[in-house]
């Protein structure tokens, strides 16, 4: 019964100190060696000690990284939303922006409709239609 005891206090002192029984306080630290040197069950926890303590030690050097990839995302959104602040935050620069792009819209549909339109036969200019009338006949 003395040494379930111990085997609890041990893995109150594992979850509290960490696996480390050299950082641990000298008589303690005795103790724990004593405990692990003899008991099964002591060892088994001081082992899975040990690879929780090497997994959080993964984690946090792969939190580190994925700290700077979130810094680095949250910088060029901040950039990106001064950038729209920009623009939303007059009337005027926004209205001058929806002008422009409603003439540039207007432009590009003119130009479209100048290319593609075929002209239209008019009596007069009945010489001018004749060879696309031709060349519509021979297709």
């Amino acid at each position: 019964m003395d040494d379930v005891r111990r085997i609890d206090h041990f893995a109150e002192r594992l979850d509290a100190l960490g696996p480390d029984v050299a950082r641990w306080p000298a008589a303690e630290a005795e103790e724990a060696r004593a405990l692990i040197a003899r008991s099964a069950e002591a060892r088994r926890l001081h082992a899975e000690a040990l690879r929780l303590a090497e997994i959080v030690a993964e984690a946090a050097e792969a939190a580190v990284l994925n700290g700077f990839a979130f810094r680095v995302v949250a910088d060029v959104q901040s950039r990106r939303s001064d950038r729209l602040g920009w623009l939303f935050d007059s009337p005027r620069r926004f209205a001058l922006a929806g002008a422009s792009f409603c003439v540039a819209a207007l432009a590009l549909g003119v130009a479209i409709g100048a290319v593609t339109v075929p002209a239209q036969a008019d009596d007069g200019d009945a010489d001018l239609a004749s060879p696309l009338v031709s060349l519509e006949t021979d297709i």
